[in-house]
Parts: structure tokens; sequence; C-alpha cells
């Protein structure tokens, strides 16, 4: 009544009949076009292992997404293509591998080298779609205007919450200095808007909240920072856990056999106040220090029941494809690390979930190898569009309509890393992780990892020279290959 009390005091009858024939002719027109497009939703979560309770790992607090695990498809063997941010996330954004991009660092993104790649939510913004980004989406102040339909949301404060921190930041991507004055990890009792990732996503749910009521379909894309370092979370999680009960790694050595530049100094964690220069982390700090990451991974997963909570209020929620990701994985003193930053697979494999609430099946789990660039492909399958052919990563449909549609073939995932002077290139097949690490200057081969998962799932002895593996060996080495052929 309102609008129509409006447009009827400043336009003529003629004049405002035809408006409101043509509002109402454009209602219509708008419900017959988008009448069959969902609504997409989706969820980034920085640094997250696939270390959830609907991934086996009972000691973990994360009821909101196995709810999603249950109402979807889990993607048991999903991995990253570069186990770093910036690089990982450009690839997820524009289904394109690190050699397309050549984003092999944070500090370059994929329009650097590909300004007129299509990313996932640009794709859908070209077909109508109204699209929103939230927090951390590529890498950290990265920012692409052409993905959304409005500015990017994100905050670079509230990093801190203690009275003495609150005003600090965390140095990254080479400035560390500053680190040493602060704590790698808190727990002060004050609410999730205390952090940045609480205050977007009440930010967020406002727009969720909004778009729902329009006509048009939306694509909302959240990037949580948690549980990225540093590891600082309200107490309320912390206190979810018991530190004496949590499990160390159990492997808290390098892998016999590797070559010195397969692992990571991880001297990000080290430059932050109280964590030892070099050495291992003694037991208590160790503890402390698990207990701080998993803190923050029940902190986002409560900000996500309250995502799901509020798309649920809208009653979109049987239309909206929701995507749950990580960028990469993590080591939590796995091999004697604390990083990312390796092609092992505590830092390649990543927790992977697509929920489709127009199919019949939920709680599904496959266990083929899969790959972050392949969600691109995958959303816009199942909203029913054609691929695009500039695209490399594959839609996991098949997999949705039937877990084990892949399980004749042995699917293959693909990952790198780039470290002084080699670039080791990995494939992740059933049974077997090969890695090849080549020169940078010269091409050739100079080292060669090999691990059994039948007998070593913790990749801890490279059987590379190994006669009786000689067969793996060669197998592996022709699937990676495939992919990344000898110059």
């Amino acid at each position: 009544m309102g609008l129509y009390v409006i447009i009827r005091a400043i336009t003529p009858p003629s004049s405002f009949l035809i408006r409101a024939r043509l509002i109402f002719l454009t209602s219509i027109c708008l419900k017959t076009v988008f009448a069959d497009l969902p609504n997409l939703l989706i969820i980034g979560i920085d640094d997250l292992r696939p270390e959830l309770n609907c991934y086996g790992a009972t000691h973990i607090h994360s009821p909101n997404i196995d709810k999603l695990a249950a109402q979807g498809t889990l993607f048991d063997h999903a991995y990253a293509q570069y186990a770093v941010c910036g690089p990982s996330r450009s690839s997820m954004f524009t289904s394109l591998r690190p050699d397309s991009t050549k984003a092999y660092n944070n500090k370059t993104q994929f329009r650097d080298n590909r300004p007129n790649a299509e990313s996932l939510p640009e794709f859908f913004k070209n077909r109508g779609y109204k699209t929103f980004g939230f927090g951390k989406v590529l890498h950290n102040t990265h920012r692409d205007p052409k993905s959304w339909s409005e500015p990017q949301h994100y905050i670079l404060e509230k990093q801190y919450a203690s009275p003495e921190y609150k005003d600090k930041r965390a140095g990254i991507d080479g400035i560390h200095e500053s680190n040493k004055l602060i704590p790698l990890f808190e727990a002060p009792d004050v609410s999730d808007d205390a952090y940045r990732d609480g205050e977007t996503n009440l930010a967020a749910i406002a727009k969720l909240k909004s778009a729902a009521k329009s006509e048009i379909p939306f694509l909302l894309f959240i990037g949580y920072h948690k549980p990225h370092t540093p590891f600082n979370a309200p107490k309320k999680y912390w206190d979810l856990y018991k530190p004496d009960t949590l499990p160390l790694a159990s492997n808290p050595y390098p892998p016999r056999g590797a070559p010195e530049f397969a692992l990571s100094p991880w001297n990000y964690v080290r430059s932050f106040g109280g964590m030892p220069a070099e050495g291992p982390l003694p037991e208590p700090l160790a503890r402390q220090t698990r207990h701080a990451y998993f803190a923050c991974v029940s902190y986002i997963d409560s900000l996500i029941g309250e995502l799901i909570a509020a798309l649920e209020e809208t009653g979109e929620a049987d239309n909206t494809l929701i995507a749950l990701w990580s960028d990469h994985g993590y080591q939590l003193g796995h091999h004697g690390m604390w990083c990312k930053h390796t092609n092992f697979e505590t830092s390649t494999r990543i927790p992977f979930i697509i929920v489709d609430p127009r199919k019949g099946e939920h709680g599904q789990r496959t266990h083929a190898r899969v790959e972050l660039i392949d969600m691109y492909p995958t959303l816009v399958d199942l909203a029913g569009f054609d691929l695009p052919q500039s695209i490399e990563g594959k839609s996991l449909t098949p997999l949705i309509v039937d877990p084990k549609a892949w399980d004749h073939q042995d699917t293959a995932a693909f990952s790198q890393f780039y470290r002084s002077g080699f670039r080791g290139y990995s494939v992740r097949t059933l049974n077997l992780r090969y890695t090849e690490w080549r020169s940078a200057r010269t091409g050739k081969i100079v080292a060669q990892e090999l691990y059994d998962h039948r007998s070593d799932p913790q990749e801890n002895v490279n059987v590379a020279e190994s006669r009786k593996h000689n067969k793996e060996l060669l197998y592996t080495q022709s699937r990676l290959h495939q992919q990344w052929s000898l110059e």
C-alpha cells in the first residue's frame, strides 16, 4: 500500500497504471526466469584439517559441520592444489591450477596473470545472480570487484580481544617482526563478535536475510579466518576440551628418507611470542597449541550453526546449495612441523562437503580422490548451467548422485609446492602418494618420494628407492607425468 500511495501521488493516472503494470509484469518475469535456479551458500574455512567429528575425529566438537555432512555428500579424500592460502584460493576461485594462474605465493592473485578469467561468483553474477562476499575469500586483503554485486565485506581489525592485545594485528606474508610482542593464542571470556569472524558472521546473516526476500537468486560467499594463526577464540570454546585428553601428533619427526626441502621450517609459528626459535615445541606447549587450534575449530563451527539457522529461518534452505571447504590442511606437530607449506597428506587433504537439498539421498560419503578446483564446476552443474570451457576442474555431480560412481577407477588428485629452487609435484591415488621434486632451473628430477598408504597412512617412510615398490613407483610416476610432463 505504501508503494501504491507514493507512485499515485507523483504520477498522473495513465502513467501510474503503466508503472503498476510494469512492476507487476517485472515481478512475474523474475519469478519465471529464476524459478528453477537455486541459491548458493559457499563456506570457506582457513587452515582447517579434516579433523572433525564427521571425519572420524570423535574428540572434536563440530556438531554444525557434522549436521551439514549428514544432510549432504562428504568427500573423504579431497585435496587442495597448493598448501598456501593465496595460491589455493586463486585456484578454487577460478578452477585453474596454480601453473595456470601463476599464483605460487600470497602476493600474487589470479587476476595478475589471468585478468579475463571468469571467477566462480562472477560466473553466477553474469547469469543474473546477486553475489556477495564476506571475510577471507581470496587471500586476506586481495579483492575482486568483478565478482561481486556490491563491495566485499572485510574486517582487518579485531584479531585479538584480550585487553593487553586488543589493538594488535598479526604480521603475515614475511612481515613477522612485531609478532614477538603478541601470543600465538589467547582465550578471553568474550562474545563471539569480539573477533572479526563473529562480526563478519553477523553481517553475512543480515545480508542473507535481505537477499532471501528478493526474487533474484543469490550467491553468498563467506570465508572464516580461523583456525588460522593466531589461534584466538572465546573461552567457552576452549572449555569444550580437556587438554590432558587431547591426542598429540603420533609422528613428531620427519619422514625417513624424505629430502630436506620437502619439509617446512614453520617460521611463521616461530615468529610469535613464547615460541622457540628452533627445535621442537615442548610437549606442554604442543598440547596447549593443539588445544588452541581445536577451540578455534569449535568457534567457527558455532558461527556456521548460526549462519545455517538464519538460512533456515528465511525459508530458502530447501532451494540453496551449500559448499563447505578449506583452502588446505595443517601440520599440528605432524612430521615435527606446525604449518602447511608441504605436499604431505596433512597439508593437502581438506574437508569438503556439498549439500543439495533437492537430492533425495543424505549423509553420503564418497572415497574418490577429488580436488578443490572441482567445486566451481560442480556448483555450476548442480545449478543447471553448462560448464565453462576454460576451467580445469571436473563436475562431481556423478558422485553426489551415486557416491560409488567412480569406485571402479583409480581417481587421482594433484598438488604442488615450490621451495628453495625446487618444484615439488605430487599425486595421490587410491593407496599411494608420489611426489617428484625438479630443479626450477633445469627441470630435471632431483628427488622422489613415495608413500604407501596401505602400510604407512601417516607418510612416515619414503619407499621411492625400495625395489619392492618399483611397480608402484612407475605407476604413480606415469600418473603424475600425465599432469606434469618432464621438460
